[in-house]
């Protein structure tokens, strides 16, 4: 599998799997808000226990969602590095060549660090359980008022689909044309900074050349097909709720009562 944020499709006979995409969507966004509005230990303890849950019922190995999550190393710690120059709430824990280093700063770091990792697990969860065309039809599904208010749900979706669709792909390619190039005598793993970059030269054009033709194909080939993002659409599969989604609205609304008002 691959190790992206947004994860190909597997399809599997499991609870999750099987649930209906919109109860899914809605379930997804509800953890991804609560995960920031979370502020004690034992929200952080409920919405943890959540999640492996999920991934215990979608039979998807923790191993995938701890690679999954080095993806935003460098950003963790980009804030962590923040946090320890700026954040002076708290006591003083540590002094390095009189520079004093707050309690508060690893209080913050260490939730960024929970809340990058439930994130990052619950999307990779999502788009492993839940094929492009079904995130689609749950989105113009579950927004099709707003049709009546002159946006489009149909283009937005779309969009969203592609690029689910599309993200693994192109970080596969990144990785055979990173190979390609190290074959050929390549220097990307050694040398300093600059020599780095500049050899990155040689990988950045050809994922640009290749995201454009595929672009391009993509955009012919739906033109060829005649589509019309303004025309009505019917589906090939009918969307259904069950009583496991009625189940999982309800385990969802709990949830958001208990972390609010908490």
């Amino acid at each position: 599998m691959n190790n992206s944020l947004f994860s190909k499709y597997i399809a599997k006979e499991t609870l999750i799997h099987n649930l209906d995409p919109r109860s899914k969507l809605l379930f997804v966004t509800s953890y991804l808000i609560l995960v920031f509005l979370a502020k004690t230990k034992l929200e952080f303890l409920i919405l943890i226990a959540i999640l492996l849950l999920v991934e215990f019922l979608s039979k998807i190995s923790f191993k995938y969602l701890i690679s999954g999550f080095k993806l935003v190393f460098f950003i963790i710690m980009f804030t962590s590095i923040v946090h320890l120059i700026f954040n002076k709430t708290g006591e003083i824990v540590l002094t390095i060549f009189g520079y004093s280093i707050y309690s508060g700063a690893f209080n913050s770091i260490l939730l960024i660090i929970i809340r990058f990792f439930l994130v990052v697990s619950i999307m990779i969860i999502f788009t492993i359980t839940t094929s492009p065309s079904e995130i689609t039809n749950a989105i113009n599904t579950s927004f099709n008022f707003l049709n009546r208010l002159g946006i489009n749900v149909n283009t937005f979706a779309l969009l969203i689909s592609i690029s689910l669709r599309f993200i693994p792909t192109i970080g596969e390619e990144t990785s055979r044309i990173i190979n390609a190039q190290i074959s050929r005598g390549a220097n990307l793993k050694s040398g300093g900074i600059i020599s780095r970059i500049k050899g990155f030269n040689s990988i950045l054009i050809p994922i640009f050349i290749s995201t454009l033709k595929r672009a391009d194909e993509l955009a012919t080939a739906m033109e060829v097909r005649g589509y019309n993002p303004n025309s009505k659409r019917t589906r090939y599969k009918t969307l259904k709720y069950s009583n496991k989604d009625y189940l999982l609205y309800i385990i969802t609304l709990l949830l958001i009562i208990f972390i609010i008002i908490y």
